[in-house]
C-alpha cells in the first residue's frame, strides 16, 4: 500500500508539472498574439540585437531584420549637429524606424544624448586584462591619461546643469537659445517616435568663453530622402506623403 501511495503522489506531482508547463506555454502564446495584433513590431516577439553605427545606437529586430534608431550620441561639435540616418546597416538590414518599440514592446523613442567624454578611452587593465587596482601608481597614471583624453572634448568642463530660469541660481549671467539638429532621414524610414530635449533634460547648459552660461533647447529640423515614400520635408518641416499633413515631431 505504501508503494501505491508513493506512486499516487508521484503522479500528482507529474500532473502539477504538466499543468504548469501548459500554463506557461499558453501565457507565452497569448502574449505573442497580443503583441502581433496590437501593432507591436516583429522585434517585440523574440527580442532584438543592439549595434552601434558611428554615433547611432540601433536595434535590429530578430524577426523583421529591420533597424530602429534608438539614440544619437552628440560629441559637442558643430559638425555633429547633422545626424544622417543611413538606409541600411553594415549587414544590409533596412533601417525603417526612428524610435519606436524595442524588446517586448517597451517604448524606445529616438533621443539625442551627450556622448560620454571618455568614450573610446582604453579600459584600465593590467597584465592578462585584469583591472588596475585603485590607489596604485598605475591607476593614478591611467586616471591622469583619462582626464587628458577627456579634456580634448570641446564640452569637457563646460556643461552646466539646468536648475531653473532664475539667474541667482548660477555663478554667472545666463541666457537661452536654440540648438538646431538636422536629421537626414533615409529612404526606408516609415515610422517616427522622438523624445524632446537632450540626455533626458529640456536644456543643455554650456559655459561660454566669457564665463556666461547659455542654456540651449535642442530642436530638430528634417531633410528627407526624395525616395522616401512615407515622408517628405519642406524647410526643415516633416510632412506625411499620404495626407500632406505636417507631422507633429518634438
Amino acid at each position: 500500500m505504501a508503494d501505491k501511495k508513493n506512486n499516487y503522489g508521484d503522479n500528482d506531482k507529474l500532473r502539477t508539472v504538466q499543468k504548469t508547463k501548459k500554463w506557461i506555454v499558453c501565457a507565452f502564446m497569448s502574449a505573442v498574439f497580443t503583441m502581433l495584433f496590437t501593432g507591436c513590431p516583429a522585434r517585440s516577439v523574440t527580442g532584438n540585437t543592439n549595434i552601434m553605427m558611428g554615433d547611432l545606437r540601433i536595434t535590429i529586430g530578430q524577426v523583421s531584420h529591420e533597424g530602429l534608431v534608438e539614440e544619437y550620441l552628440w560629441d559637442g561639435t558643430e559638425e555633429g549637429l547633422v545626424i544622417k540616418i543611413p538606409d541600411v546597416t553594415d549587414q544590409g538590414e533596412k533601417i525603417t524606424e526612428l524610435g519606436g518599440f524595442a524588446n517586448i514592446g517597451v517604448p524606445a523613442w529616438f533621443r539625442i544624448s551627450l556622448k560620454p567624454f571618455d568614450d573610446g578611452f582604453e579600459p584600465w587593465t593590467g597584465p592578462y586584462g585584469k583591472p588596475i587596482r585603485e590607489g596604485t601608481k598605475e591607476y593614478e597614471e591611467a586616471e591622469k591619461a583619462r582626464k587628458e583624453y577627456m579634456a580634448k572634448n570641446p564640452l569637457y568642463g563646460r556643461i552646466v546643469a539646468y536648475e531653473g530660469d532664475d539667474e541667482s541660481l548660477y555663478d554667472a549671467p545666463i541666457s537661452f537659445d536654440e540648438l538646431v539638429f538636422t536629421i537626414k532621414l533615409g529612404k526606408y524610414i516609415s515610422s517616427i517616435q522622438t523624445q524632446s530635449g537632450i540626455g533626458g533634460s529640456e536644456y543643455i547648459g554650456i559655459r561660454q568663453e566669457d564665463n556666461s552660461i547659455v542654456f540651449y533647447k535642442p530642436v530638430v529640423r528634417f531633410e528627407c530622402d526624395e525616395q522616401n515614400e512615407t515622408f517628405y520635408s519642406v524647410d526643415g518641416v516633416l510632412y506625411s506623403s499620404k495626407t500632406n499633413h505636417r507631422m507633429d515631431i518634438q
